[in-house]
């Protein structure tokens, strides 16, 4: 990665080479695309939103190019916006501001933009996703999915899918950011990424907020419940950044080994109740202040 990163910042030949590489190369290997994303970052952090948006000009017209003969520039105007855009804007905020808490916040605020707009345009959300994933119902058919399962699993998905979209809005530029932060550390700034990251925490009024949404969530009723009801995978994303906060402090200041954070990642991904309680940490962290009672190992 210190290759890459050194690379990208040789010049804007270099940028653009690499954000376009990595932009092609995400429709066969998806996860490339969060790379690309965050050479918009490191531009845009360590030059300026001048040069981070040239350098995403220039890419997009190279990739734009191909595409309006192949048919499908449309590919391209999604990836721009979903990708590179939001972690322009967010390397922007933190650039300006300094501030990893503020810049996640900014990220937040396109999740709940998305559930805003999706609410507003769509008089049933999850009756418009039903009719969209019914396109799987033969598939599921053929892999042997009884029509019982079938229908209440799909039923299921369309209720959460405007909570999944906004989680995506929410932290794909995240994590593109913050692998444009890492680089940015590993090239000017060693060990400030760990510091800066290890340090997050969120605003304690926005505590009230996170009351507020799952208060209305749970009592109301209606479109406004729904609407509450897909807000709270904001908020729960918010605090699971700042649970993982406390999680790495620790590690680190005990001089834990890096399999704790190996192992608890693997978790994540495949338990949802380990999601739940890491944000729990997160949000009593407010109240708790865990950091300030570790001790580190002097040893």
């Amino acid at each position: 990665m210190n290759f890459l990163a050194t690379y990208v910042m040789r010049n804007r030949t270099s940028a653009v080479l690499v954000a376009v590489a990595t932009a092609v190369l995400s429709l066969l290997v998806p996860p490339l695309s969060y790379l690309s994303g965050a050479v918009a970052g490191l531009v845009t952090l360590r030059h300026g939103s001048r040069e981070g948006l040239a350098v995403l000009g220039i890419a997009g017209l190279l990739i734009a190019l191909p595409a309006l003969f192949s048919g499908s520039s449309g590919v391209v105007v999604i990836f721009g916006a979903v990708i590179w855009m939001p972690v322009w804007v967010l390397a922007i905020v933190l650039r300006q501001t300094v501030s990893l808490s503020t810049t996640i916040l900014v990220a937040a605020s396109f999740g709940v933009i998305c559930v805003a707009v999706v609410h507003g345009v769509l008089a049933d959300p999850t009756e418009w996703w039903r009719g969209k994933l019914d396109l799987l119902r033969p598939m599921l058919s053929e892999a042997g999915w009884s029509p019982a399962d079938i229908e209440a699993n799909l039923t299921t998905l369309a209720s959460a899918m405007t909570a999944m979209l906004a989680a995506a809005v929410t932290i794909t530029p995240l994590i593109s950011l913050f692998i444009a932060r890492w680089w940015q550390a590993l090239l000017y700034n060693p060990g400030g990424w760990r510091k800066e990251f290890q340090e997050l925490r969120l605003p304690v009024r926005l505590v009230w907020v996170a009351v507020a949404i799952v208060t209305i969530a749970w009592f109301a009723g209606g479109s406004i419940q729904v609407f509450a009801a897909d807000l709270l995978i904001v908020m729960l994303l918010l605090y699971l950044l700042q649970g993982l906060s406390v999680i790495h402090n620790l590690v680190h200041r005990r001089g834990l080994n890096v399999a704790w954070l190996v192992g608890l990642y693997a978790l994540l991904l495949i338990l949802p109740q380990a999601v739940m309680l890491v944000a729990g940490l997160g949000f009593t962290d407010t109240w708790l202040d865990y950091r300030s009672r570790i001790k580190a190992d002097v040893s």
